[in-house]
């Protein structure tokens, strides 16, 4: 990505403040901004002062963001009423009050709206307002018990399921890098897939010439995965240790398919960011174009707290240690950076070859040029991963109960002609079977008629578990799932969320090839959801107390975003959950800031 020059950041650092309106310097989008609000401001203004001249008219749009109040209000402060003749202000009275006529045409009108308004006419869900900033409350039905009362603590000690701790993980990194082959060599290897399993997908891949993609075909699902020969969507594979339950989730590395990879990071209490260690293609996937930058950037950004560089191909540069740690050095400089922000004792580093499987299970003895490695197996690691909240006692039990329970969806499925599902991880907080919920932004409220975990029934769900729900359909409003999005949030109907259109943010812009406008369109993330959306004001800009209607590259401050179409978004504020109340900013294709909501 093309950044600006010392020369460009120097005119910015010396910029007075004192900006020149010149409507020839004007963008595309900027100049029908500017015709769009010109007759509103004049209809606004010609009462006051109807002879101020039209390029002052545009400098004061201009210089109030094309908010047309604030144009009017400065309009005003700068220039004197205009003197009205008092002829022609006796003769307009003339006409203040209403002619015989329009006393007629009030009449039947006053008398249609009283009619009409005696009518019971149900009124119709409406979601498509863009005039208001958070929907109108539905009166929520009376709360509902659990089907089964349960005693929490001993229920997350002694169920089969929380026997063992949860642990969700996506692999991230540059296309190629060898992702879902290092997937597939691990679940092989932990017995998960079993021979003749991959014995099979060697065959089909050999005929049509990709033989080495067996392994990498078991997470790989689609015939156009496998015939291109990358992940175009998440697969998450749930699978079990001695002493762990795990859901691996396997991101795409295209660039193309960032969004899914979002959705994947989304779900994922932390991260496997597999590097290709062959000499030019870590250096092509470090690069500013490449994914592993932005992969790692959208990780930390989403909220994963804990990463580990998985160092692949090592056997392609055999096993060379001085390789190894050139790769860290480097990786270990940029995950400390500003711009991604991870502290050092947040990372680790494990080496692997994911096609011949060294130090993945198992590690080969053999090679001696591997002698001087002596960390743990790319499995051992993963087992040794301690989240929080996995003790079970009176303290965990305390916050899961005093918690308000908030879970995004990330899947919505029929179970049947009366049934339908949804699953995703649960960010916050504890539910059970029985109980009514609702979701947002369509203020759905519904009973779970059940839940579980890997296909097991489970009587509570608990914060960081990814469940699936079940519900009847006919509890909707409109009788069809349809009307529910992946990235809807559910909550318990005693703490609903809150959907806006508009909400304050604190936002980070990276590297840019162009400042960020207000009223430039973007795709706004907020977990595993997206949306169309862009700023409508700049509050605040770090550092800086001049006025400025842009952003440019580095730059933090604090800004209005709405968001645009028929949809509301549902949201938290940061400082009420930290997984929620994150935002990414992607312009063209590439990301370009993050963020955290402060207020709506």
């Amino acid at each position: 990505m093309a950044g600006f020059d010392e020369d460009d950041l120097a005119d910015y650092d010396n910029y007075s403040g004192e900006e020149e309106f010149n409507e020839d310097n004007l963008d595309d989008q900027e100049y029908d901004k500017l015709y769009a609000c010109l007759p509103q401001l004049k209809e606004d203004i010609k009462d006051y002062n109807d002879e101020i001249l039209e390029i002052d008219l545009k400098e004061a749009l201009y210089f109030n963001y094309y908010e047309i109040e604030e144009a009017v209000k400065e309009l005003k402060s700068k220039y004197p009423k205009k003197k009205t003749n008092t002829t022609t202000k006796k003769v307009k009275s003339n006409f203040d009050e209403p002619s015989p006529d329009d006393e007629i045409i009030n009449a039947q009108k006053n008398a249609f709206e009283k009619n009409m308004g005696s009518l019971k006419i149900s009124e119709e869900r409406n979601n498509s307002s863009s005039t208001v900033d958070t929907i109108t409350e539905k009166q929520p039905p009376k709360k509902t018990q659990p089907f089964k009362k349960i005693d929490l603590s001993k229920e997350l000690s002694t169920h089969t399921t929380y026997l063992k701790p949860h642990k969700s993980f996506v692999v991230i990194g540059h296309v190629d890098a060898g992702k879902s082959t290092l997937m597939g060599r691990l679940l092989f290897d932990l017995g998960v897939i079993d021979a003749k399993t991959v014995n099979n997908l060697v065959r089909q891949s050999e005929k049509i010439g990709k033989g080495s993609f067996a392994l990498a075909w078991i997470m790989d699902q689609t015939s156009e995965e496998r015939s291109r020969g990358v992940t175009v969507d998440i697969c998450a594979t749930n699978f079990e240790t001695e002493t762990s339950r795990f859901t691996a989730i396997d991101a795409p590395g295209h660039k193309d398919f960032v969004p899914q990879m979002i959705s994947g990071v989304s779900q994922a209490d932390f991260a496997l960011l597999v590097i290709d260690s062959i000499t030019g293609e870590f250096e092509s996937g470090f690069t500013m174009d490449g994914q592993t930058k932005e992969h790692t950037i959208l990780a930390k950004n989403l909220g994963i707290a804990r990463l580990c560089v998985v160092v692949n191909k090592m056997d392609k540069e055999n096993w060379s240690e001085r390789r190894f740690e050139d790769i860290k050095f480097q990786m270990t400089e940029f995950l400390t950076g500003s711009d991604i922000g991870f502290s050092s004792d947040q990372i680790d580093f494990v080496p692997i070859s994911g096609l011949t499987g060294n130090n993945v299970v198992k590690t080969d003895t053999t090679i001696k040029a591997f002698d001087w490695y002596k960390g743990p197996t790319l499995s051992n690691y993963l087992e040794s991963i301690r989240l929080t909240d996995q003790i079970v006692d009176d303290d965990l039990v305390s916050k899961l109960i005093k918690e308000d329970f908030n879970m995004s969806i990330n899947d919505i499925y029929n179970i049947s002609s009366s049934e339908f599902g949804v699953s995703g991880k649960i960010t916050s907080g504890m539910i059970q079977a029985g109980e009514t919920v609702s979701i947002s932004p369509n203020q759905e409220y519904l009973q779970i008629q059940s839940l579980s975990i890997h296909d097991n029934p489970v009587n509570v769900g608990i914060s960081g578990e990814i469940v699936s729900m079940s519900f009847k359909i006919n509890q909707l409003t409109n009788k069809t799932s349809d009307d529910l999005n992946i990235g809807d949030l559910i909550s318990k109907i005693d703490s609903p969320i809150t959907a806006v259109k508009t909400f304050i943010a604190s936002i980070h812009l990276f590297n840019m090839n162009k400042p960020l406008l207000v009223g430039t369109p973007f795709v706004l993330f907020r977990n595993n959801s997206h949306i169309p959306a862009r700023i409508s004001k700049i509050l605040e800009i770090e550092g800086s107390k001049k006025k400025k209607k842009h952003l440019i590259s580095k730059q933090s401050a604090t800004v209005e975003i709405i968001v645009q179409g028929d949809r509301l978004l549902p949201v938290t504020r940061f400082g009420d959950n930290k997984i929620l109340g994150r935002v990414v900013i992607r312009r063209e294709g590439v990301t370009v800031g993050a963020g955290t909501i402060s207020d709506f």
